[in-house]
């Protein structure tokens, strides 16, 4: 099974090509490409830090958190005052990649199960 670590470099390498993505499609000047490559940024970081499992962890929960309420904040903003702030997958991206940190920090084991001693 992924482990946290795993998942936080599996996380940062597909926001990053979300991010690629967005900017052959949108260009590099939209908001729409930054955000999600300052995302994957973070977690490749993370991911390769060398930190302890427990502290990426609660990184990872935390951020999770963090985005889940920012992004219920600002939808909920638009939608109350008479700005518009919605710019469309930065909200949908905020809202999934929060929701999986905290289940992840919340279900994914500590780290991966090695077999020493047999050749695969």
């Amino acid at each position: 099974m992924l482990g946290i670590t795993a998942y936080a470099r599996a996380a940062g390498i597909i926001l990053l090509a979300i991010a690629a993505a967005g900017a052959v499609f949108f260009g590099w000047d939209a908001a729409s490409v930054f955000y999600p490559a300052g995302l994957g940024l973070s977690f490749l970081c993370l991911g390769v830090s060398g930190l302890g499992t427990a502290i990426v962890r609660q990184m990872i929960g935390g951020l999770g958190v963090l985005l889940v309420v920012v992004t219920t904040v600002e939808i909920a903003a638009s939608w109350l005052l008479p700005m518009r702030y919605l710019r469309g997958p930065i909200e949908i991206t905020g809202l999934m990649v929060g929701i999986a940190n905290i289940l992840a920090a919340r279900f994914l084991p500590e780290r991966r199960s090695h077999r020493r001693g047999r050749a695969s």
